[in-house]
């Protein structure tokens, strides 16, 4: 099963990917008037651990903590030759678990979960 889901993303079938609470949900291009940031820190997840990435373009729009409880976008990330980097939870020390992720345009979106009448973040 973890192979046909690497030759789907490798070939570009499959455009998204979800990595804890955060979803990179491929997009064919940038939107316009985007400025590229120097940060290698995409998101603090849910338990303070940092999702990172090693190689690639991060174009951050709008500070996790200042997005409005509807708005879940919050930032864009230009992958070639990107690994994903993020600390085990529960050792919180190296080795710091890396993700390999194919070439992409990804618009990045914080995770969060629905129930019938309620809404709360994903906890990675």
């Amino acid at each position: 099963m973890i192979g046909l889901v690497f030759y789907l993303l490798k070939h570009k079938m499959l455009k998204n990917i979800r990595h804890g609470d955060m979803a990179l949900i491929g997009i064919d291009k940038l939107p316009n008037g985007l400025k590229q940031s120097k940060d290698k820190v995409l998101m603090v997840g849910s338990h303070g651990n940092n999702h990172s990435f090693d190689i690639g373009k991060f174009y951050k729009t709008t500070p996790i903590d200042k997005l409005k409880e509807w708005e879940f976008v919050f930032g864009y990330l230009v992958a070639k030759w990107t690994t994903l980097l993020h600390p085990d939870h529960w050792t919180w020390k190296w080795p710091i678990k890396k993700c390999k992720i194919p070439d992409w345009i990804y618009e990045l979106r914080k995770q969060v979960e629905y129930g019938n009448d309620w809404m709360k973040p994903v906890v990675d």
